[in-house]
């Protein structure tokens, strides 16, 4: 019997990250998968009041996605540490790993920040990129672990 797919989701506060929290909960909705959100606390330990704000602007961006989420499962989780490796630890198992990114472009290359860079070189899952809406065109980046990154 196979276990219940699950999207693991990057949420750091930015509107990317709130673009990608949507994305995985709709494709979530989609398959039947639910959803582990996570929101990495890199200053001091997540008991400090920086993990309670984490816990607090986490709540608030699924809070924010109103009627869209339900029925999805969305587990919450604030852990300590550095955000790629982090994102890509809970994602081990995961069907999917989805990051947002602000995606502009230097001299016609799409330039990735450094979490979603380290989350595409390292991920065992298929990840997915949502970029900030209206920063290219295109919608999210799809890639499969298989797939050189540079």
């Amino acid at each position: 019997m196979n276990s219940p797919s699950r999207i693991v989701v990057g949420v750091d506060g930015s509107p990317s990250a709130r673009n990608a929290l949507a994305w995985a909960v709709e494709e979530a909705r989609r398959t039947g998968a639910s959803v582990l959100a996570v929101s990495v606390c890199q200053l001091s330990s997540s008991a400090s009041p920086f993990g309670d704000a984490h816990r607090h602007e986490l709540a608030a961006a699924i809070e924010a996605l109103g009627d869209s989420a339900s029925g999805v499962h969305v587990d919450q989780e604030v852990p300590h540490g550095q955000a790629g490796p982090v994102l890509v630890e809970r994602s081990a198992d995961a069907d999917l790993l989805v990051v947002g990114d602000h995606g502009y472009r230097r001299a016609g290359v799409l330039v990735m920040s450094s979490v979603t860079s380290f989350c595409l070189r390292h991920a065992r899952c298929p990840v997915v990129v949502v970029p900030l809406e209206g920063a290219h065109h295109g919608g999210p980046l799809m890639l499969r672990p298989e797939t050189p990154v540079r």
